[in-house]
């Protein structure tokens, strides 16, 4: 950090103190250890190789985060994630104002959405509580005993407890409790809970940190959970320990409960998920993969190809899957099928569906049902959050019938995923192999102690070959970890461009050429798209919507001869005008 950012960074951290006095009595108090914090407006990715981390940074409004390494490191190993969030109003307060809504809400007072919620809560603490001006304190202690004998017809509060009951009523009541400031870091990827003690998070910038969040004993764990899972709607017993949910924010929990199936007690992992997802460019920037890589991504899918993002846990897999949707034709049909909601299509024409389990096989749904309902609503692309059992037979049996699938897969290579595939309980023959036309495996990989995710293969599925009993397949794009660069390999070479693509854009082996200077051209084309810093996964979208509508018009009157070289002159048209910032508008 340069000092210009230092001293700007001083006077926001001086800025926010004299705004929230508790945020200053804080700052005040890690000052005598660790120094005074450095305040950033935003984190970089710069930070991830910083060694003596001191960070505040701001998540809402009146709610901060500090990352540190106290003195002298901690027990687990981990640095600090501490939660500055406003100081709790006393607890009677509390309990008069609780047991005053409870006998002014009816069941009248319904909402579907946590806005809805969020703002009934509000009306009727508005209704219910007299806020003082006054500076003369107000005992709650002795409210709560005089209003068991006499009934109160307002809860007088002082203005300063005011903003901080309503915070903590809405955190309580319709966020998600301790956990609702986590929701809010947008730096935030996982949340998780093994048992008693620290809650964890997996951050973007900093990794795994520890948190200030702490289950003391087992009842209190179990209290919460059972809470947490009746706040979304599918609540943990004995008889269904294990739970499964998408949270209002679109993130995804597991919860297990009981020390019968945990023998360290009860335990959550949320998987957080942006609004917006990630788009293709956000992910070149973060080096995940490159423009070309993404440019042959959007030929295949312009094509209707099918293909698996493939890797294990926490490689990204719906992240990338998600980033590629984009590049489907925006009038083309969508069937989403999932467990738990994680896809996202900018496609108006989406249906989305989800797997119901009631714990009953007669009234649950499953991928497997779901998967058999799409194939009679004539999708242009389905698309499966992950893979693992008999529906990817019928997902093979959907390619087969000329029904493109995009999924993603756990199996961390092509031989794996070869090996999976083809054995219980997915069963689909070699033979049938060659119906999915390309494999990308991505994987979680550390460079310099930094967690990063890389798309470490880009394969093409050649065919089913008898002689040997396998299945071939010829890996197009390659990652190299020492230099950290991607490797087209397919230049002259690649079966997909060469005898599919070619073929239907009616390219002979004269004018091969063609089918890559038309991958140049839309490597250019997003690359232009970066430059400008247009990274938004709807910006994207509504750009490659303009591109289609624009080669598309070129197309209507050329004949197959012809499909090549006005693709390629559409390209270009494209090119230029967004360089003159004609698309983007």
């Amino acid at each position: 950090m340069n000092a210009q950012v230092g001293v700007e960074g001083l006077q926001e951290l001086n800025t926010a103190m004299r705004k929230y006095g508790y945020l200053a009595r804080y700052v005040i108090e890690v000052s005598k250890t660790l120094g005074i914090p450095k305040y950033q407006q935003d984190l970089t990715g710069a930070l991830k190789k910083a060694v003596n981390i001191n960070v505040i940074y701001s998540v809402d409004e009146g709610i901060f985060i500090h990352i540190f390494m106290p003195p002298g490191g901690t027990s687990s190993g981990y640095r600090k994630y501490v939660i500055i969030e406003p100081p709790k109003p006393p607890r009677e307060l509390f309990t008069l104002v609780e047991e005053k809504l409870a006998e002014v809400l009816t069941d009248k007072d319904i909402a579907e959405d946590m806005n809805s919620r969020k703002n009934i809560l509000i009306k009727y603490v508005g209704k219910i509580v007299e806020v003082s001006n006054s500076n003369s304190q107000i005992n709650y202690k002795e409210l709560l005993l005089r209003k068991n004998k006499n009934k109160l017809s307002k809860v007088p509060v002082l203005r300063s407890d005011y903003d901080n009951l309503i915070y903590y009523l809405i955190r309580d009541k319709v966020g998600l409790g301790v956990l609702e400031p986590l929701l809010k870091d947008r730096y935030i990827e996982d949340v998780y809970c093994n048992g008693i003690g620290y809650v964890h998070v997996v951050h973007k910038i900093f990794g795994p940190l520890e948190t200030n969040i702490y289950f003391n004993t087992s009842e209190d764990l179990d209290r919460f959970v059972i809470e947490l899972s009746e706040r979304i709607g599918k609540p943990v017993s004995h008889a269904r320990p294990i739970v499964d949910a998408t949270l209002p924010d679109g993130s995804r929990i597991n919860i297990v409960y009981g020390v019968d199936v945990s023998l360290r007690g009860s335990n959550f992992t949320i998987r957080k998920f942006s609004k917006v997802p990630m788009s293709i460019l956000e992910l070149v920037n973060l080096g995940t993969l490159n423009s070309y890589v993404a440019a042959y991504i959007w030929m295949l899918l312009l094509e209707g190809m099918s293909g698996f993002v493939s890797g294990e846990t926490a490689s990204g897999k719906t992240t990338t899957l998600n980033a590629i949707i984009p590049f489907i034709r925006p009038s083309a049909k969508i069937v989403s099928i999932e467990d738990t909601a994680e896809i996202q299509a900018p496609h108006e024409n989406w249906t989305r569906e989800l797997t119901r389990d009631t714990g009953s096989v007669e009234t649950s749904i499953t991928l497997f049902d779901l998967l058999k309902a799409a194939l009679r609503q004539r999708p242009n692309y389905i698309i499966v959050g992950e893979i693992r059992g008999a529906e990817g037979n019928v997902a093979f049996q959907a390619m087969q019938t000329g029904h493109p699938v995009l999924a993603t897969f756990h199996a961390s290579s092509v031989e794996r995923l070869i090996q999976r595939i083809t054995s219980p309980p997915i069963n689909v023959p070699k033979t049938q192999l060659d119906n999915l036309n390309f494999i990308l495996i991505q994987s979680a990989v550390y460079k310099e102690g930094i967690l990063m995710r890389r798309v470490i293969s880009v394969n093409e599925v050649i065919g089913y070959d008898p002689r040997s009993n396998s299945v071939i397949y010829v890996p197009i794009f390659t990652w190299d970890p020492v230099r950290d660069v991607f490797t087209f390999r397919g230049k002259g070479t690649s079966y997909l461009l060469e005898e599919k693509l070619a073929l239907a854009r009616g390219i002979s082996r004269r004018n091969m050429y063609l089918i890559y200077e038309e991958l140049e051209l839309r490597a250019k084309i997003l690359e232009e798209l970066r430059v400008k810093n247009i990274l938004n996964y709807y910006d994207i979208f509504r750009v490659i919507a303009r591109i289609y509508g624009l080669i598309d018009s070129r197309l209507k009157g050329a004949s197959k001869e012809e499909t090549a070289q006005t693709m390629i002159q559409g390209l270009e048209e494209s090119l230029i005008r967004l360089r003159k910032g004609e698309l983007t508008r």
